[in-house]
């Protein structure tokens, strides 16, 4: 294999656009742990064993999954094979889409510590491809919508705080300058929180959403929204007895009496959890093409509505998302899909 052959293409134009090659997360390994005191301590280390152990089954899952739909994978490895302390774990590359972004043709990211454990994976993408900075602001994909011209960017307030040029952070004024220079049209948003959480561009003129996320009519006007019924981690009772010890930010089912484990997790791996209290369904999907969509779990009304749009849903089940809160978008970065730059709302 020559050295050009061996490049990763980078492309992406929209969300549902047929995918061809794809980046998947990479967990941690109990082993890490095994000079450190703790590594004896049954009561924490048999759960995070365990989280290792189906991690890494889940995404050969996910890996097999994918290559049999055509699409090429690619892993991530960060290599700590001998942990000094508990105070310099640095959480595993678990989710590319939290670091990265493709947008049209360009890899973004815009911090190095995003870039950890990713190394191998961005040697192999041409530079004419990669876009790489290092700002206060970070570049997720998981804030980014990507719907052909339109781009639907969202932003946190504190954004805001170096200022603003036209209406969005100056910090990212390059990168929007070069997206513009691109042909792209860039939507701005100040909601504060992931967007593949709370909504899922499924295909042109099908969307997934919760409730109160934006008003569509002006955003996507003619397009078929579902919003998902009312749900509550009221309906999952086993959170309840842990959710107060935790914050509401993480959950191992099974250990929600486990107070070693839980002072282990929100006292070292604080950096490792999300908020996973924010959803029940999971709305964190990743499209295969306009007519293919992978998701975490079953719906009747969702999959009525998929129905309706021809599309085909495929159950893949990520078991320790409420662990490391993340859904099979999160866990995911595509880094080509076929396609151009089409304007869907021209």
């Amino acid at each position: 294999m020559t050295k050009q052959e061996n490049k990763i293409p980078i492309k992406g134009y929209a969300t549902f656009h047929p995918l061809k090659h794809c980046l998947i997360g990479s967990g941690f390994q109990a082993e890490w742990f095994h000079d450190l005191p703790i590594y004896k301590n049954k009561k924490i280390m048999d759960p995070l064993k365990r989280i290792a152990e189906e991690t890494e089954e889940d995404y050969q899952m996910l890996v097999k999954l994918l290559q049999d739909a055509g699409v090429k994978t690619y892993r991530p490895e960060l290599n700590m094979e001998k942990l000094q302390s508990l105070q310099n774990i640095y959480r595993p590359p678990m989710m590319p889409r939290d670091s990265f972004a493709v947008l049209g043709e360009k890899f973004y990211s815009s911090t190095a510590d995003g870039r950890k454990g990713y190394t191998d994976i961005i040697k192999r993408i041409d530079k004419k491809n990669l876009y790489l900075q290092n700002i206060d602001g970070v570049i997720a994909g998981a804030n980014i919508m990507r719907v052909g011209k339109d781009i639907f960017w969202d932003h946190h307030e504190g954004d805001k705080s170096n200022g603003l040029v036209d209406g969005y952070p100056k910090m990212y004024k390059e990168i929007l300058d070069d997206l513009e220079q691109q042909g792209f049209r860039v939507h701005h948003t100040y909601r504060g929180y992931h967007s593949d959480a709370v909504m899922c561009i499924v295909k042109p003129g099908c969307i997934v959403s919760l409730h109160d996320i934006q008003n569509y009519k002006e955003t996507f006007p003619g397009w078929d929204v579902l919003y998902i019924p009312d749900q509550s981690w009221n309906s999952v009772s086993d959170f309840g007895k842990i959710r107060k010890k935790v914050g509401g930010r993480w959950w191992l089912k099974g250990e929600e009496h486990n107070d070693q484990l839980i002072e282990f997790v929100n006292t070292w791996l604080n950096d490792w959890v999300g908020y996973v209290e924010e959803t029940v369904f999971d709305v964190n999907m990743l499209q295969l093409d306009e007519n293919t969509i992978i998701c975490n779990n079953y719906n009747k009304e969702i999959f009525d509505f998929f129905k309706k749009h021809k599309v085909e849903p495929i159950i893949f089940n990520f078991r320790h998302r409420f662990f490391w809160d993340g859904g099979i978008h999160c866990i995911t970065q595509d880094l080509y899909r076929e396609g151009t730059m089409e304007d869907y709302f021209g």
